[in-house]
């Protein structure tokens, strides 16, 4: 057998055992260095719950160490839901001030150490009305910013909800993350800003709960997207968009614990070198096929080594830069119009 047959039949039996060494790297994660896993929790409570009921259910996300947990649009409120629009806009949090929710959530990011991201209104410092907006705060409590819901429903806008002016990306202690909320995830503007930021996981706070496009939205933006939806259908997904956990009505509360050192890369002119990859890093060097889509996810398991370092060092290319270099390839092959 040649060599590039051997490779070939090496990397096949590699990636057909892809699902079992993904559990056992899941399984070593807690006792092993290597990768950059995150864990991330989605609370799926209907909105407007009241603070008791709310760090019941935080509570009990906390019980598997998240990094991060995620709530629902419109989580809470500090008015009611037939409140007049005037009363809605003077009672929404006063960010960067804190209000009271604003107040009660740092107080359970601090006791979990762990961040927490929500939907509620954010009063406009203008007096213009008020914004739907996703706001975090870090493990120690402390507001790490918020991000205004950029598309309003019509209903929302006519409410009095002002509409964001674009996409936020926050900077963590493990990594790089955005939100949408709702109605957010129909416009691939946005979805195509937080790509362009290099955002590694979406946080979708949301009513609506988005079916089809929110693994859509993830192999688009060749990132993992956790949302926080009511009751059913709250979703944790991979860049390939595969359902990494989901909500029930007997499960409201989902966990998974997630690789945010990976990479995509299309199989064309790559598989011999991702092959070499994995001789060199054995175990440490985690190779899924998606044969459908004709794409590698590789991920890294090593203390030392980051995917994108593997990557170089074996001079494999990703999948956005191979799609620019066929663009300008059929440019210059394109024929000459008379």
């Amino acid at each position: 057998m040649s060599t590039r047959g051997a490779l070939f039949v090496l990397l096949a039996a590699m990636v057909l055992s892809a699902g079992a060494e993904s559990a056992r790297a899941e399984e070593k994660n807690c006792a092993k260095p290597g990768g950059r896993f995150v864990g991330v929790s989605c609370i799926c409570l209907a909105p407007r719950a009241n603070m008791e009921e709310m760090e019941k259910r935080i509570d009990m996300a906390a019980l598997d160490k998240p990094d991060i947990i995620l709530l629902t649009e419109g989580c809470m409120h500090n008015s009611g839901v037939s409140a007049p629009r005037e009363e809605k806009d003077a009672r929404s949090e006063p960010l960067p001030a804190y209000g009271p929710i604003t107040t009660f959530l740092a107080r359970k990011a601090k006791e979990h150490h762990a961040y927490i991201i929500g939907s509620y209104w954010r009063k406009d410092d203008q007096g213009r009305g008020r914004y739907n907006s996703a706001v975090l705060l870090d493990r120690e409590g402390k507001l790490v910013g918020y991000y205004d819901k950029m598309f309003p429903t019509i209903g929302e806008m006519e409410s009095g909800v002002l509409p964001g002016r674009g996409a936020v990306v926050f900077d963590t202690d493990f990594g790089r993350i955005g939100a949408l909320i709702c109605f957010d995830l129909n416009f691939e503007e946005l979805l195509a800003e937080y790509k362009k930021q290099g955002v590694e996981l979406l946080c979708f706070l949301s009513n609506f709960r988005g079916g089809f496009r929110v693994p859509s939205a993830a192999f688009g933006n060749q990132c993992f997207i956790a949302s926080s939806v009511p009751n059913e259908n709250g979703v944790i997904v991979d860049p390939l968009g595969r359902t990494l956990a989901e909500s029930s009505q007997y499960g409201r509360i989902i966990f998974a614990r997630i690789n945010l050192d990976s990479q995509i890369v299309h199989i064309d002119f790559n598989a011999e070198r991702v092959a070499r990859l994995k001789q060199k890093y054995g175990p440490l060097v985690l190779i899924e096929a998606a044969s459908p889509e004709a794409v590698y996810f590789l991920s890294s398991l090593h203390p030392d080594q980051s995917i994108d370092e593997m990557i170089e060092e074996f001079e494999i290319e990703i999948l956005d830069p191979y799609l620019d270099r066929s663009r300008a390839v059929r440019t210059q092959h394109l024929p000459k119009e008379e």
